[in-house]
């Protein structure tokens, strides 16, 4: 009996079935490679089938066993693809049942028995984190790498420092190096200083002389995307000659692009490390495709290859241009879950923090006044606009023409054309918003409904957001900025004024101000613009609904929507993603409840 005989009728995801082993499997005596040796009618079909795992498999030498770093992933894998044809041996099967209690909660000695509920060291005075803290901090600390994608406003921050002081009882972690937006390099830096204050916490940045002297100084470096872009870019990098036995990748979908610098560095980075987190409450950004590099740093031998996870894992379809990822492959599914066993959490704030208030969406819809109308209509028609001044707009780019058709919707805008020079000079075209803008004014209306109240505004473009400032400073109002520029020194700054009450507004673009800040203070968000990123969308929204803002009755989310524009089409598309978001992390209320789900409600 071969598997060359039994490979007839054999689909890409379904294992071969066999009456008897073909195939045994062995730990190698220093605890790092599985060895599978076929029978000597396997031998031939066993690489070619085995090809099918994400992970390379390559040939003994001299030949005759089939080689693979040891992981867990692996165990899962092959058990799947080969099913009854493989017997693992004593010495794997030991191996196996220690993960697996690992990865169930237990001590690595034995699969049976209590689950650890307790830390090995207690936080400090005054630091009570929450169950489901503590729940995660043993999660990170039994394996030392973990993906955590708890929902925004939750705590992950405080989750992953106690994980790593937890497995530091177990397994050196130190020193730590913590890759996270620059915006909340100096939170990150207190909240280690709180949670661990005996570990020595420093910011990783200035010039690179004041960085390169900050090593070995120090427990914890937390550093920006954009550092650690250059300081881990080779192997030579400063960062890389740190040799962290941790990293950490607070949201983690910043490395959602394979080929991207920061990516790179930030994996280079995790598989030098011995532990590694990954945080996110929205780990993809398009389609589960997106996961790759955060699984490449969980297990760097298991997940290699982001196109062998695509094709393992994913439901792919042919585009114009290329292959799109299109969900998960519901026949592997069950198998990609079951290699993540223990190895990633997803908690739900609903669940887990019923104290906090509920959202409440609304949709303020403002009409475009009649030039503009016209404006508009004329460039959805034709993507070419003649402006009531007389000047041209032209489209250059499906971008272009979305992001200045989302221009049009918000306010008036002059434009500036410009051609490059010779008989086939490309043309520029500028926007720049200005007064009126009718989402401005539903916005000072919804400011006027609410005296006294902090208000956080939001929209992806900056132009906007300094029209809304103007003209709420021009009212009376007092207003804060957090649009991009600003220093980490003066963006905390305005943070902690506006917590303290001392602006009306707060004016926020998606992109500045939607990921890592905490502004409880407000009960209302308004957005003036969604964002087409979900993540944006989703992580704006956060900032006030979290941990805090349990002083509110509720969280009021107001969208002022222009009638019968592109911003019907911006929240089908966040539609679109969040579905692909909620089938990954199995939670359909994230779809149900976005933009309010059936619970919109319309205002005036």
């Amino acid at each position: 009996m071969t598997f060359t005989r039994r490979r007839q009728g054999y689909s890409r995801y379904s294992q071969p079935i066999l009456g008897e082993p073909a195939v045994y499997g062995e730990l190698t005596a220093n605890g790092t490679t599985i060895v599978l040796v076929p029978t000597e009618d396997a031998v031939i079909a066993c690489l070619p089938v085995l090809k099918l795992a994400t992970m390379a498999f390559k040939p003994s030498t001299p030949p005759g066993a089939i080689l693979v770093p040891a992981t867990w992933a692996a165990v899962v894998q092959i058990a799947a693809i080969l099913g009854p044809a493989w017997q693992p041996g004593p010495r794997l099967n030991a191996w196996t049942t220690a993960r697996l209690a690992e990865r169930c909660g237990g001590e690595p000695d034995q699969l049976t028995g209590p689950v650890r509920t307790t830390l090995r060291v207690a936080p400090p005075d005054g630091c009570v984190p929450r169950p489901y803290q503590v729940a995660g901090a043993l999660m990170i600390g039994a394996i030392g790498r973990a993906l955590l994608f708890d929902e925004q406003g939750t705590g992950k921050t405080i989750t992953t420092i106690l994980g790593l002081v937890e497995r530091d009882q177990v397994a050196q972690v130190r020193p730590v190096v913590c890759v996270v937006p620059t915006s909340v390099v100096d939170s990150w830096v207190r909240e280690w200083a709180s949670w661990a204050p005996s570990w020595r916490a420093v910011a990783w940045r200035g010039t690179p002389t004041a960085r390169r002297a900050l090593a070995g100084n120090a427990d914890v470096y937390v550093v920006g995307y954009d550092t650690a872009r250059n300081d881990a870019a080779n192997g030579e990098g400063p960062l890389i000659k740190l040799a962290p036995a941790a990293v950490v990748a607070d949201e983690c979908h910043y490395l959602k692009s394979p080929t991207a610098q920061r990516s790179l560095a930030v994996r280079r980075l995790a598989k030098r490390a011995s532990a590694y987190v990954a945080l996110s409450g929205t780990p993809i950004t398009h389609h589960p495709g997106d996961l790759w590099p955060a699984l490449e740093g969980l297990a760097p031998t298991a997940y290699p290859s982001r196109y062998r996870f695509t094709e393992r894992y994913c439901v792919k379809v042919q585009g114009d241009y290329a292959e799109r990822v299109i969900g998960l492959n519901k026949f592997t599914e069950p198998e990609l879950r079951a290699s993540l066993l223990g190895a990633h959490r997803r908690v739900a704030k609903a669940d887990v923090l019923a104290q906090l208030p509920p959202k409440v969406y609304s949709v303020r819809t403002v009409e475009l006044p009649a030039p503009w109308r016209k404006v508009y209509d004329e460039m959805e028609a034709q993507m070419i606009a003649e402006l009531p001044d007389g000047a041209e707009l032209s489209v250059m780019s499906v971008l272009a023409q979305l992001t200045r058709l989302s221009q049009l919707a918000s306010a008036a805008s002059d434009v500036t054309t410009t051609v490059d020079e010779g008989p086939d000079g490309a043309q520029h075209v500028s926007v720049r918003m200005k007064a009126p803008s009718w989402k401005v004014d539903a916005l000072l209306e919804i400011l006027d409904e609410r005296p006294g109240s902090p208000v956080v505004a939001f929209a992806p473009s900056r132009q906007l957001m300094a029209l809304a400032g103007q003209a709420a400073t021009e009212a009376g109002l007092c207003v804060g900025y957090v649009v991009g520029g600003q220093s980490p020194a003066e963006r905390t700054q305005v943070v902690e004024l506006f917590q303290a009450g001392k602006f009306d507004v707060l004016c926020a673009t998606t992109g500045a101000g939607g990921v890592g800040l905490t502004l409880t203070a407000a009960g209302t968000v308004v957005f003036l613009q969604r964002p087409w990123s979900l993540v944006e969308a989703l992580q704006a929204e956060d900032r006030c609904h979290r941990i805090g803002s349990e002083i509110h009755d509720s969280i009021e989310i107001i969208d002022i929507v222009a009638a019968n524009t592109v911003d019907s089409r911006v929240r089908s598309v966040l539609h679109e993603k969040a579905g692909q978001l909620a089938d990954l992390l199995q939670d359909p209320r994230i779809v149900a409840e976005l933009l309010g789900g059936t619970r919109t409600r319309r205002g005036k």
